[in-house]
């Protein structure tokens, strides 16, 4: 059962206290915040809390339902941007059709071979240390898929007592339903995929309806179309099929109409959304869980729908299929005995409504596309090893960077969002890591001023890196506040009782309103996750620290909202410079970490070479219920 910590009232007054409040407030608003803390904590947050704690007793865990409500299903603005996280591979380089679609049935059986260590539990259980930690999230990514409904969207679990056998293929805005098992039970082969994929390209060479472009629509006009589509037979039966599907495996043509800053970013726009109704956005089914992107340019990702996970299942599932792909052998033998179907299309009656409104959608997406800046790139002054030489956590290093970047484009903190997770506890999800501080501000204007000396900058440094790691650990083994002041606001909501004006003050209003929504996103090579801004005026940041680089995926909303994504870039990139003469200035590199400082808040992946006890860094641009 998830440990239900207890709230007393002294927790409450570190509301007014929390580092991440008093920056962003005036004295005569930190007064009232008091005020009001305190009249919380002495009138219904007792009250709250008890049915908190009754609620944890009697379920395994007493945050999971309202979060996966709170924070996904009832979100109504589009998944696509606002919600789904895209994990974008290394750049390949197709020369031919044979080699595009060769890669992509590798990829496949790669994903699919994952899919069979996870069902029998041979994958290695993620740890906090020597703490093993919950592992349900590898359990629901395959099989799995977001449905429209009014209001609140439903999910759908596979049943392992009915397994799933099959994949649905999308190219040119088709969809076909392969079969990946034989009547044994065994993964096709790669050769035998290579046939169908190919059957699959010679039977849609014409682009279809983009019936799939519907997904990136507002929740609640999706839902409306959706109910529409399903009344006929053929469609209910098509839609069942790529709904209760292992994945989608999305084979994308050329995108010439697409420019960008580099080829890198390129590539993210092109899993991240497909480029809008000129691009391959139709050619996605953006409510499942994993869709695995191939194209013919060269872009190869996952687009994640992130209600039933956090990052690290679809990570840990990149750098398995990108080690498997490695060690296939480059001459294959011949093709296996079994015999598959043919590739089923999946046809669909579209009605003029239904067809009307996915111009509706083209249009729509094309508009957020417009709108929203992404910038794939990389720090190459240094990486995480350099960092660890400084002895200090790399992702707190990285955290503080983010916040002086803001405070030197934008002249003031920001609430700064990270992802802290909790898989420590059954059925854990996340809490949130408040990364601006009284001392992440400090050190900002410290850096800034051209009055300090490079000591005081150096200690108003570590003192930000400190005070960073040390609330990571603490919201990762379940102190953090967010998820808990959710919880006390939803008992209010379903037991009729009023919610407490605390909730309307401008330390929850605007310590809630994540200007910067970060994660640390580990995964092998040149990878790295991108995902959009939660609000209109603020910026997203994922990132994975390798030794010697530190790979970025930025965004920002283009339109009236004062951010520039190429600006708080160069701001980023100058806050690393500046930050590394700071530390290395009378440094003597030293190999040995000092325990103290070790990484709190580093993924619990393989590749992050951890040896102190971390806190998952997972990507989290969904917390959606404070907007």
């Amino acid at each position: 059962m998830l440990f239900m910590y207890h709230l007393q009232i002294h927790f409450l007054v570190c509301v007014v206290q929390f580092r991440s409040v008093k920056p962003l407030l005036s004295s005569p608003e930190l007064s009232t915040t008091e005020r009001l803390v305190k009249d919380f904590g002495e009138g219904d947050g007792p009250k709250l809390q008890k049915i908190l704690e009754n609620r944890a007793k009697s379920m395994d865990s007493w945050i999971a339902d309202w979060w996966l409500n709170a924070a996904y299903l009832t979100y109504r603005l589009p998944v696509v941007v606002h919600s789904n996280p895209a994990l974008v591979f290394p750049h390949q380089n197709f020369q031919t059709q044979e080699e595009f679609l060769t890669y992509a049935a590798d990829l496949t059986v790669a994903a699919l071979n994952y899919k069979s260590n996870i069902d029998s539990d041979k994958i290695p259980i993620d740890r906090m240390g020597k703490e093993p930690l919950d592992m349900t999230q590898y359990k629901r990514i395959y099989g799995t898929c977001r449905i429209p409904a009014p209001k609140c969207d439903i999910m759908h679990f596979s049943d392992p007592t009915r397994p799933v056998r099959h994949i649905v293929v999308a190219h040119n805005n088709h969809f076909f339903k392969i079969h990946v098992y034989d009547n044994r039970g065994e993964i096709i082969s790669s050769g035998k995929l290579l046939q169908q994929l190919k059957a699959v390209v010679e039977a849609s060479q014409k682009p279809a309806e983009a019936v799939g472009i519907l997904t990136s629509e507002h929740r609640d006009t999706w839902a409306e179309v959706h109910s529409e589509l399903v009344k006929d037979e053929l469609n209910r039966r098509s839609l069942e099929a790529i709904q209760t599907s292992l994945f989608l495996l999305c084979l994308d043509g050329p995108a010439s109409h697409l420019s960008a800053r580099n080829a890198a970013t390129l590539d993210a726009l092109k899993i991240v959304h497909g480029g809008g109704s000129k691009g391959s956005s139709g050619n996605r089914w953006f409510d499942k869980t994993i869709e695995i992107v191939v194209g013919r340019d060269g872009e190869v990702g996952i687009t994640v729908e992130h209600s039933p996970a956090e990052a690290v299942p679809v990570a840990m599932l990149m750098n398995y299929c990108l080690d498997f792909l490695e060690k296939i052998p480059k001459s294959k033998s011949g093709e296996d005995s079994a015999t598959f179907p043919e590739p089923e299309k999946l046809e669909f009656n579209l009605s003029s409504n239904i067809k009307n409104a996915i111009k509706v959608a083209e249009h729509n997406l094309d508009k957020l596309v417009s709108d929203t800046d992404f910038l794939s790139c990389t720090y190459t002054g240094y990486g995480k090893n350099i960092i660890k030489e400084f002895k200090v956590s790399p992702d707190s290093y990285i955290q503080v960077a983010l916040q002086l970047a803001y405070y030197r484009l934008h002249n003031e903190p920001a609430a700064h969002y990270e992802s802290a997770g909790t898989r420590l506890f059954y059925l854990g999800r996340t809490d949130t890591i408040r990364s601006c501080s009284i001392e992440s501000v400090h050190f900002a204007k410290t850096m800034l001023d051209p009055k300090s000396s490079n000591e005081d900058k150096k200690q108003a440094l570590l003192a930000a890196v400190k005070g960073h790691k040390d609330y990571a650990t603490q919201a990762a083994l379940g102190q953090g506040i967010d998820r808990h002041l959710l919880g006390l606001k939803l008992a209010a909501v379903e037991n009729g009782i009023e919610v407490h004006p605390l909730y309307r003050d401008p330390s929850y209003v605007r310590s809630t309103h994540f200007k910067i929504t970060s994660s640390q996103v580990a995964g092998k090579g040149n990878s790295v996750m991108c995902y959009g801004p939660v609000v209109p005026d603020g910026y997203a940041s994922c990132y994975n620290p390798l030794g010697n680089t530190i790979n970025f995926g930025l965004a920002a909303f283009k339109l009236g909202h004062g951010t520039d994504v190429q600006a708080f870039h160069d701001a980023l990139m100058k806050s690393f410079d500046d930050m590394e003469k700071v530390m290395a200035t009378g440094h003597q590199a030293k190999a040995k970490l000092d325990a103290d400082l070790m990484p709190a808040t580093c993924e619990a992946l393989p590749l992050c070479n951890q040896t102190s006890v971390p806190t998952e860094v997972l990507i989290a641009s969904n917390d959606t219920w404070l907007h």
